[in-house]
């Protein structure tokens, strides 16, 4: 039982980050109704997703990253186009952790050291995430646990404490401006399928407690999305801010953007953690590269992108929402209709749904890519 609690926080812990301080602002966007819809039907098809590479991992006898799997069942031509979209998708996200991270270090920490360049935050969360993926899985999913534990509680304490400030007409008075300004946001506040092979590594390949895993893993952080999102619009409204927080703090003061940003401080941290750690599996298992230097190249490169100017964070998780993971939602689903053909099963209802969820996708991710070339990402 400890050990499928440690895989569901394993999971939600990737899943829950930076991503969602800026699903309120895109709710406003497009109306809380649509948005909340949109989150609706992008969580499920998120989880099934989760759930088809979940039985990817556990037919395939070795452990891989993505573009291992891919390799395998698809042949080099994919692999190839995975390696892009996974790189892509993993270093902009961490990229993404570490401007934003870096803006809640500041404000939680600032008053101790006032004046101190932002850069030196940027510096201080490297660290911290270095020292903690220096160790082994098993400790580094350990500390995650604990991490996300208290990162759950926060923003469920959090979000409590808005609720009573709630005013109706602040969802009565947004207007449908843009239906699709959360698709993004949302495909990369949702994703956290780069940690379901060390899911199954805790579950020792127990085919029923990684779904339960994947499924409650997977369900949590949307629970927590629509609860905050419903918070922060009910109390800012049309003047909700694009993180959420400078909103909140017109209406609250410091106090609350302190708590906040405490709150944001976790979620980067314990994603940051975990999607590092991926990234150092996937270099080593994959690239073959020795531990060490995976270790050094996934703290190295998101940060000398930070000081090369990189720094726009609705940006970055636009565009690493809607290319990455849709390009990998195609790759999993022709991965699970390779494995269903090897293993002799012919679901017509594996095909249908599979069919359902690419059309899903792949309408908000044309849509979405409009949005960004039309400039209004």
């Amino acid at each position: 039982m400890l050990k499928l609690l440690q895989a569901i926080l394993l999971l939600s812990g990737m899943i829950i980050g930076v991503g969602m301080f800026a699903i309120p602002f895109s709710f406003v966007q497009s109306g809380f109704l649509p948005g909340a819809i949109e989150l609706i039907v992008l969580s499920c098809a998120v989880t099934m997703l989760h759930l088809l590479y979940g039985e990817i991992v556990l037919a395939t006898p070795e452990f891989h990253r993505m573009p291992g799997y891919i390799r395998a069942y698809l042949g080099r031509g994919a692999t190839k186009i995975s390696w892009a979209s996974t790189l892509f998708g993993t270093i902009g996200t961490l990229l993404a952790y570490l401007v934003v991270g870096s803006l809640f270090v500041q404000t939680v920490f600032g008053p101790v050291g006032a004046g101190t360049h932002i850069n030196i935050f940027a510096i201080g969360l490297v660290c911290i995430v270095g020292l903690i993926t220096f160790f082994p899985l098993k400790k580094e999913s350990a500390i995650n646990s604990v991490l996300t534990v208290f990162e759950i509680a926060f923003i469920a304490l959090l979000s409590l404490l808005l609720l009573p400030n709630i005013s109706l007409p602040n969802f009565s008075a947004m207007r449908a401006r843009d239906l699709f300004a959360p698709y993004g946001v949302l495909l990369f506040a949702l994703s956290g399928a780069g940690v379901i092979p060390d899911v199954v590594t805790v579950l020792g390949r127990n085919k029923k407690m990684v779904r339960i895993a994947i499924i409650t893993g997977s369900l949590i952080p949307a629970a927590l999305y629509l609860l905050f999102a419903f918070a922060v619009v009910g109390v800012s409204g049309v003047g909700t801010s694009t993180e959420a927080i400078v909103g909140l703090q017109r209406t609250f003061g410091n106090n609350i953007a302190l708590w906040a940003s405490a709150v944001g401080f976790l979620a980067v941290l314990t994603s940051f953690v975990a999607l590092s750690a991926n990234f150092q599996a996937l270099l080593s298992l994959d690239l073959a590269m020795p531990r060490r230097f995976a270790w050094l190249a996934a703290s190295a490169i998101p940060f000398v992108l930070y000081l090369a100017g990189f720094q726009n964070f609705i940006a970055i998780i636009s565009i690493v929402g809607v290319v990455a993971f849709g390009v990998d939602a195609i790759l999993f689903l022709l991965m699970g209709r390779s494995v269903r053909r090897m293993q002799g099963q012919k679901s017509t209802l594996a095909s249908i749904t599979g069919f359902a969820i690419l059309a899903v996708l792949l309408v908000g991710v044309f849509a979405e890519l409009l949005r960004f070339l039309n400039g209004k990402v």
